[in-house]
């Protein structure tokens, strides 16, 4: 299949942020509660970016005002509102084929107006290395807390999912 490698690129995403939100579950109760609501928001903007490039992949409006939340997030809503994402995702990239990958989008940033124009092959790989970039940040965040993450390197994920296919 030619999607092998966006797939598993999307599986090793959803695998992440499951993950994630199953550390943040078990954050001890007596965690500093303003700085662990730094790390809500920054989970929740990558729920907000994911689902603004769903919605121009897809050619739909994005609905967002803007990708930073103005409230704080519920950790099971947002795990809910990930997963959703996460599997549609997957869906996408199974079936996607090279010349949609190459096809230009052009649309408006939700934040500043401003023009944007990118194949949905760059919006896939935005999506991959914004959610990326932004859990190494949580995990730093954790780390400061003393407040126990979760990995999110691919090798563990190779190495779990291998194992768990009996492989």
């Amino acid at each position: 299949m030619p999607n092998d490698f966006l797939i598993s690129l999307f599986q090793h995403k959803a695998w992440c942020n499951r993950r994630l939100i199953e550390a943040l579950r078990t954050a001890p109760e007596d965690v500093d509660r303003g700085r662990m609501a730094v790390v809500l928001f920054t989970l929740d903007h990558i729920a907000i970016v994911d689902q603004v490039f769903k919605a121009r992949l897809t050619g739909d409006q994005p609905g967002f005002g803007g990708v930073v939340a103005e409230r704080l997030p519920d950790l099971d809503a947002l795990g809910a509102t990930m997963a959703r994402t996460d599997a549609w995702y997957l869906d996408y990239v199974g079936g996607v084929t090279p010349a949609e990958l190459e096809s230009v989008v052009d649309f408006t940033f939700v934040d500043d107006g401003d023009a944007g124009r990118m194949t949905k092959g760059q919006m896939l790989a935005h999506v991959i290395t914004h959610g990326a970039s932004h859990r190494g940040a949580i995990g730093k965040m954790l780390e400061a807390l003393k407040v126990v993450g979760a990995s999110d390197m691919v090798t563990t994920f190779a190495r779990e999912t291998r194992t768990a296919r009996g492989a």
